[in-house]
């Protein structure tokens, strides 16, 4: 029975009535408290790092939406910019004016945004 308790690291009474023993569980108890606050130590940094990064995913992701109608806007832009060089080049200055500025805003605009 005595070795039974031993391999389940249970002290008879008589084993905890000697000190070596009861140091030597002492020590074991502190040993694994020392291992279980490294492990929790360990698992917060992780814990920490994890959630850092999933804050970067996100605003990635949000970038990339906003990224995606951005250059849609200053495709736009530059094809109104070009209708309004030709417009302005056929004669037209207030046709080509009331294009070509509008454009050039937008796509300023947006190459301001996507910085």
């Amino acid at each position: 029975m005595s070795a039974k308790n031993n391999r389940n690291n249970i002290l008879t009474k008589k084993e905890q009535s000697t000190t070596t023993a009861y140091k030597l569980m002492s020590e074991k108890i502190n040993n694994l408290k020392s291992s279980l606050k490294k492990s929790q130590d360990e698992s917060g940094k992780e814990r920490q790092e994890k959630h850092e990064l999933e804050k970067k995913l996100v605003l990635l992701e949000n970038k990339i939406k906003n990224n995606t109608f951005l250059e849609i806007l200053k495709f736009v832009s530059s094809g109104g910019i070009g209708f309004a060089i030709n417009y302005i080049t056929a004669g037209s200055w207030g046709l080509g004016l009331s294009i070509g500025i509008p454009s050039i805003v937008i796509f300023i605009v947006c190459v301001s945004v996507n910085k």
